[in-house]
């Protein structure tokens, strides 16, 4: 799947245009609100999605020019609904169920072209999950880690898809990407419910490999405190797009070096399950405060 025709340089963003509109206007048929906040849900925390009240789901297969993910635990479903509370009730919200990494395709535009969805139909806040590993020793299987900073070891600009023509050079550090209120509020949520959220640095690399015991020293020592493949193209591209951002990792499994398992997607998807009422408290309780 790609979301550009490569025709003539001058006619990339009118076709790109008219691709994300054919995409938005399906959408916009299957449901009844637009979406004000979006959350994209990582490896194994798909079930979230289930708490949301009067749901719409749209399997991405049905949606035109919609990448296809092939990763186990990512369902590729869109949900449409709202979530409520103790009497509250959140914005209406858009929840990706999965996502689709930069290794699948090697095309950048499937990777962020959610966001841009999201965007294009009306939601101005995104919140980010993963499923990472912790590099962190401090950290346990099973933590939660706000990202409050980022490095991005893949090389490439998601920017250049949202500003196509321009020979600027990006400012692409965190403190322009990352919400610091967003991210009070996340903290605050998780103060609230008891949660002791971890807080630290996410490096993102393209993958899909798991890396090396000297990878992990390396990112160790260069302040990364967990490691993943995804999440950052996305969270660039809402910024860029005026969206307020923030994310969220589990930290599923420790880093190799760190741990004599063998590191396994089964990991991944066991850790997810386990901590599953506690990742979804504290969503729940972060989307309500962001709605209120």
């Amino acid at each position: 799947m790609e979301t550009r025709i490569h025709e003539a340089e001058g006619t990339l963003a009118l076709i790109d245009s008219r691709v994300l509109d054919k995409t938005v206007a399906y959408l916009s048929s299957r449901i009844t609100r637009r979406p004000e906040v979006a959350l994209v849900l990582g490896s194994g925390l798909g079930d979230f999605a289930s708490q949301l009240a009067n749901p719409i789901e749209v399997p991405a297969s049905t949606i035109p020019f919609y990448p296809t993910s092939t990763v186990e635990g990512h369902e590729g479903r869109l949900v449409f609904g709202t979530l409520k509370s103790d009497g509250r009730e959140s914005l209406p919200v858009l929840v990706f169920k999965g996502r689709v990494h930069f290794y699948e395709s090697g095309d950048l535009d499937s990777t962020t072209y959610p966001v841009r969805i999201a965007h294009s139909l009306g939601a101005r806040v995104l919140l980010a999950t993963n499923a990472a590993g912790g590099i962190n020793p401090s950290f346990s299987e099973g933590d939660l880690m706000l990202i409050e900073d980022f490095i991005d070891f893949s090389f490439l600009n998601p920017q250049f898809q949202v500003q196509p023509h321009t020979t600027t050079h990006f400012q692409t550090i965190s403190g322009r990407c990352l919400d610091t209120g967003f991210s009070k509020i996340i903290m605050d949520s998780g103060n609230g419910l008891g949660i002791n959220l971890q807080r630290g640095s996410y490096c993102y690399l393209r993958g899909p490999s798991y890396e090396t015991k000297a990878e992990i020293e390396m990112l160790r020592r260069i302040g990364a405190d967990a490691v993943g493949m995804s999440t950052v193209p996305e969270i660039i591209t809402a910024a860029s797009l005026g969206m307020r951002v923030a994310a969220i990792s589990l930290i599923s499994n420790l880093a190799a070096g760190l741990s004599d398992e063998r590191l396994s997607h089964k990991e991944v998807a066991e850790t997810a399950s386990r901590v599953k009422q506690v990742f979804s408290a504290l969503l729940t309780e972060t989307i309500l405060r962001i709605s209120n």
